[in-house]
């Protein structure tokens, strides 16, 4: 068929009439219609069509029927097979593995040209490189990134040197994600190698040089460069060449266009232990900036160490000839910057990583353990008042900050909010990491005022202030103004707008272990739960149950804050209604618990001079089963009573940890007793390590889960480190072998019988 007759069968005048009768007989046999169709146009046509479709997708097609069969045998495989895209077709009906991709690439017979597997599939690198090397000849590109966690698929400098010296002389793209311990001389070649594009650079321990800083960072920004993305050749293209041959874009015409440029620009940097100065910091700020800004192959003097000087931020935006301003299309995706343990970084180096923030160059900002300090914070807290900031994570935990930081940080969240929110944007942010700082009752209430006055906290799904000195007043404005949402602002502002929008209505996840709040605290979150868990006007503040974890180890609760606060979780339509991990480890519950009478040594004097005995303050059995117990025994052990029933009746709760509670065998009885109430059918995994249970408490909570062993929602009850002994192990016997009940080891009675011993043996 000409050319001329393919354009003209695209034409609808060209299309055969059918009669009515015609009409009906094709729609009451549909597949008989369609298989010809296709199996009648050409073999390139017919291949390029069906190479549209995802991998294992393609291979289906021959199971339609026996003329798609005889037409999938007889397409071209270096047509049909050429490309093989498995992040595109990988879901949850089809999950790729090293069978599936292999089976592909021997479907091709030698033609394959671009590979690309998703870092979930498992397939190891070495694998990888063996594919690569049997496809030498046609090869051009391999796609193999690391999985969205990040817990696998990353490659090493080593793996990335094998893959190259395995490609052909037609492989112009290898796009990895590379994790290295310390930077070697392997490493810094291949970043600079225009075939090699990461997309994820993680390096760690490295203990830098002044000359490899400078080829490092330089690095970063050509790989942060669209215009980057080079051909593998015998000789160097010079920037008119990648122009004409990639685009103006930087991407590859012939595989996708622009797209796959940026798929394959540098999106994630970690230079975490590295021994980072504030110097370090403007250079690596200027590379980026210059790379963003597709201009660095134009620069040839371009390096680092240009800029060293003390400034507020890194070089403003590079300017094209002509003074215009670099265009957003031209710029790379923002970057997410880990730059964690380096404490020579100092205030001069978040001030210089600060002017990245403010352009919108960051993504999401770790400064762990930095040495930010105040100033560095107040720097940070300048770039957030921008409404140029994309920010959508930030940590400065382990940094100093007070009070006068955490403030500043408030503030700017506060400005940057109310500026997007005249140009009609909402807010970025949803991850705030403050911990292990001492902003104290001051600074939270400022956090608390921002998200009380303005829509900072609009998008906020995750708070952590551990570890600051946070006191009842601090929880207690934390309460009122975080976790009840609701509406305010100007009177002609609507009432969902962002700008109006108040306290964070979709946090899930809220950090604050470590401070104490004490059961005054406590007290202060379930009185601001009670009294938002019902309906308001339209301007009254109201709850939006959103958040599903809630950490409050070591806050000095005892068992009448924490009683309070599971008071707080069974408020109908409360914030605290929706929680489904609650921890209350480390709080002193048993050792505040009335109910828990503490042993004493055997020669305590009881004021007559006669000696006590040990047995006379052990807990009694009776305590194990509080509902059968007297009036007075009730009365004491009416608090920890209260906390379970609380939590029974929570309708959210799944995950509960009262570890480090020294609850005791009286403790474990009254926890026992909740079960039958709820608490075994809602909690599936209940963590009761360090607190001291003996026989009798384990024995009373073997019986509670035979009891609910019917509903089958207890999956997991942690006993490690408690004092019980081999009574205590055999009544959790079922449940260990079970795997419902954990304890720090199984006794060998309990595994398959070996052969006999010699003893056994002379015994029978």
């Amino acid at each position: 068929m000409s050319s001329e007759e393919r354009i003209a069968c695209k034409s609808p005048e060209s299309w055969p009439r059918r009669s009515p009768e015609e009409g009906c007989a094709a729609s009451a046999s549909p597949r008989a219609e369609q298989a010809p169709e296709l199996s009648h146009l050409p073999f390139d046509v017919a291949a390029r069509v069906l190479a549209t479709l995802p991998p294992h997708t393609r291979a289906r097609c021959a199971s339609v029927c026996r003329s798609w069969r005889n037409m999938m045998r007889e397409l071209p495989p270096e047509q049909l097979w050429r490309e093989l895209d498995f992040v595109r077709g990988a879901d949850e009906t089809f999950k790729v593995n090293k069978e599936n991709v292999t089976a592909a690439v021997g479907a091709a017979r030698g033609k394959m040209r671009v590979l690309k597997v998703p870092g979930e599939a498992g397939i190891s690198r070495s694998a990888l490189v063996s594919l690569v090397r049997d496809n030498r000849e046609s090869l051009k590109e391999l796609h193999a990134f690391c999985s969205a966690d990040g817990e696998r698929g990353y490659w090493t400098p080593k793996q990335v040197h094998a893959a190259m010296s395995a490609a052909g002389s037609r492989f112009r793209r290898l796009a990895v994600d590379v994790k290295s311990r310390g930077v070697c001389l392997a490493l810094i070649q291949q970043l600079a190698c225009p075939v090699v594009r990461v997309r994820r650079l993680d390096v760690r321990a490295a203990q830098l040089g002044a000359v490899e800083k400078v080829q490092l960072f330089e690095a970063i920004a050509r790989m942060r460069s669209k215009a980057s993305a080079l051909v593998r050749s015998g000789s160097a293209l010079s920037l008119t060449d990648m122009t004409n041959q990639f685009g103006a874009g930087g991407g590859f015409k012939g595989l996708g266009g622009g797209q796959e440029g940026e798929e394959d620009t540098l999106r994630c940097l970690v230079l975490a232990s590295c021994s980072l100065d504030g110097d370090d910091a403007a250079a690596l700020a200027d590379a980026v900036a210059a790379g963003d800004g597709g201009d660095t192959q134009g620069h040839p003097g371009f390096s680092p160490w240009d800029t060293l000087n003390p400034k507020p931020g890194p070089a403003t935006a590079l300017k094209r000839p002509g003074g215009k301003g670099v265009d957003d299309e031209c710029r790379a995706p923002p970057l997410d910057l880990d730059l964690g343990d380096n404490p020579s970084l100092g205030c001069e180096g978040a001030r210089s990583i600060a002017g990245l923030v403010a352009e919108g160059s960051i993504g999401t900002l770790s400064l762990e353990n930095c040495g930010v300090g105040e100033l560095g914070a107040t720097a940070i807290a300048e770039a957030l008042a921008s409404p140029g900031c994309v920010l959508r994570s930030l940590n400065i935990g382990r940094n100093f900050v007070g009070a006068e930081g955490a403030s500043a940080i408030a503030a700017g969240l506060a400005r940057g909010a109310r500026a997007r929110a005249e140009l009609g944007l909402h807010a970025t942010l949803t991850e705030l990491k403050l911990g292990n700082n001492a902003i104290g009752c001051e600074g939270m209430g400022a956090i608390a005022s921002a998200a009380a006055h303005s829509g900072a906290f609009a998008v906020l799904e995750r708070l952590e202030v551990p570890m600051n000195g946070i006191g009842p007043d601090g929880a207690a404005a934390m309460a009122r103004s975080i976790l009840v949402y609701g509406v305010g602002g100007d009177d002609d502002e609507k009432p969902h707008s962002p700008s109006a929008v108040r306290g964070a209505p979709v946090l899930r996840e809220l950090f604050m272990h470590g401070n104490p709040l004490g059961a005054v605290g406590a007290a202060a979150i379930a009185d601001a739960c009670a009294s938002a868990g019902f309906g308001g006007s339209e301007r009254q503040p109201r709850a939006r149950p959103s958040l599903e974890v809630l950490s409050l180890s070591a806050t000095r609760l005892g068992v009448s804050g924490a009683s309070a606060l599971a008071t707080g979780m069974i408020v109908p339509g409360g914030p605290l209604s929706h929680v489904s991990h609650l921890d209350l480890s480390a709080n002193d519950i048993g050792e505040s618990g009335a109910g828990f009478r503490r042993q004493m040594t055997p020669t305590a004097d009881d004021g007559d001079g006669d000696a006590r005995k040990l047995d006379d303050f052990a807990p009694p059995s009776d305590l194990l089963h509080p509902t059968d117990a007297s009036p007075a025994t009730f009365a004491e052990t009416s608090s920890l009573i209260a906390l379970t029933s609380s939590l029974a009746s929570a309708p959210s709760l799944r995950r509960l940890d009262l570890g480090y509670n020294n609850l005791g065998d009286a403790g474990a009885g009254v926890i026992a007793s909740a079960f039958p109430l709820g608490l075994g059918a809602s909690v599936a995994e209940l963590n009761l390590q360090r607190n001291s249970i003996g026989d009798e408490g384990a024995a009373a909570l073997a019986r509670a889960l035979e009891e609910c062993i019917e509903s089958g929602m207890v999956r997991s009850l942690d006993l490690r480190s408690n004092a019980i002994g081999d009574a205590g192990m055999e009544a959790l016997r079922a449940h260990v072998a079970a795997g419902t009940a954990r304890l720090n080891f199984m006794p060998a009675r309990w595994t398959v019988p070996g052969p006999a011993t010699p003893d056994e043996a002379v015994a029978e």
